[in-house]
């Protein structure tokens, strides 16, 4: 499993609606972490060999391929980050310590009419490539993107940000994105949510928990009561990444 803090836990359902439970995890910076996400860029990176195949025979949706290349794009990023300890990012990860979605994010402070204001970004956010919806086979996920979404808002709200701000990569992100109340708001597609309650509202089918081991609150996503006591504890985790060598 890949370490750091927990901030997250639920269960994604399949296209079949066979649960996955999994974990929303900020990764810190170990040798085993670096080396889980570099064996999880292999892995994706052999989907999108498939992909781009099927789309040059027309038997998958170009699309689909170029999310997928995004995709590992995406999940290289966070990995630089986190060996460079650039901040913010987030993934989320099953408990067979597969890489389900990962995501980066971040906070800066402006002022607008002499009052200072905090605003944020979802600056990338994807998931594996052959949980994408349009992926040939029945390995779609759901539900992935929303609990990224929710764990990025509540790190957004702890902090005081008043609009969050993001670049959809395409019509499908556009229609993800503003089915969750994002509007366009500058040009070249800009898209923003404004205000508490707007953010509030990105936590949509999720709510708060205590989490005892990690010392905090989780965004809890998809049958919690079936999630709650599967998730690995914070010591265990600890552990796992003492005997392996940290890196300092």
């Amino acid at each position: 499993m890949i370490t750091g803090v927990t901030i997250g836990i639920g269960t994604a359902q399949t296209a079949a609606g066979l649960p996955t439970p999994y974990q929303i995890v900020t990764p810190e910076k170990t040798v085993a972490n670096l080396a889980q996400l570099a064996a999880e860029g292999k892995r994706w990176r052999e989907a999108i060999a498939e992909f781009e195949r099927l789309a040059l025979t027309a038997k998958l949706d170009p699309q689909v391929a170029k999310r997928a290349r995004f995709a590992e794009e995406v999940l290289a990023t966070v990995g630089n980050n986190v060996l460079l300890g650039v901040c913010c990012q987030l993934l989320v990860q099953d408990y067979a310590s597969r890489v389900l979605g990962v995501a980066t994010y971040g906070h800066w402070d402006s002022f607008e009419q002499g009052q200072r204001t905090r605003s944020g970004a979802i600056n990338l956010q994807a998931i594996d490539p052959r949980h994408l919806a349009g992926t040939p086979g029945t390995q779609q996920l759901r539900g992935i993107g929303t609990a990224m979404t929710a764990a990025i808002s509540r790190q957004m709200l702890a902090r005081g940000v008043s609009a969050v701000y993001l670049h959809p990569l395409d019509q499908a992100a556009y229609e993800f994105w503003s089915r969750r109340g994002f509007g366009i708001c500058g040009r070249g597609g800009l898209l923003c949510i404004r205000g508490r309650t707007g953010i509030e509202a990105l936590i949509d089918g999720c709510h708060l928990q205590p989490d005892g081991p990690d010392r905090g609150d989780v965004v809890v996503c998809g049958r919690p009561g079936a999630t709650v006591g599967q998730r690995v504890p914070v010591g265990i985790m600890e552990t796992q990444a003492t005997q392996r060598g940290a890196v300092t």
